[in-house]
């Protein structure tokens, strides 16, 4: 069975052009969870003779990011000053870094971008949290 290691991931941001060029986010140290569940809805009804369930529509999990942060960096200045506050989705990329190398594409909110780590000794990092909006496409 082949073991990958995690060095070399990518993670890019969409510039929602046509057609789309993502654009790396530099420095990243860590990415989350990347994936999808799905919730249970309980159909149990007095008939039943233990609880029964359906499985529910298809929720993209959470993908927290940290970074190193710059702040003179363009693309952490847009996820922590534009996308925090738009309405909209913006598109990501996750190249892994397997031979193929296998690709995750999605639209996500940003939810939350934060900047963390201010104490002595330490690199200040911006903290990212993307919420999937629809499916993930892995390829």
């Amino acid at each position: 069975m082949a073991v990958y290691v995690a060095d070399g991931t990518v993670i890019a941001r969409g510039d929602a052009a046509s057609p789309e060029v993502f654009v790396p986010i530099v420095q990243v140290s860590s990415i989350g969870t990347v994936g999808s569940d799905r919730g249970l809805i309980d159909v149990t009804n007095l008939s039943s003779a233990a609880r029964e369930y359906k499985k529910a529509i298809v929720d993209g999990q959470e993908i927290q990011l940290s970074c190193q942060w710059d702040p003179a960096n363009a693309v952490h200045v847009l996820l922590q000053e534009t996308d925090v506050a738009a309405e909209t989705s913006v598109n990501f990329k996750i190249t892994f870094s397997d031979v193929t190398p296998t690709i995750v594409t999605f639209a996500a909110m940003v939810t939350n971008a934060t900047v963390a780590q201010i104490e002595i000794d330490s690199v200040l990092m911006l903290n990212v949290t993307l919420k999937p909006t629809g499916a993930l496409a892995w390829t």
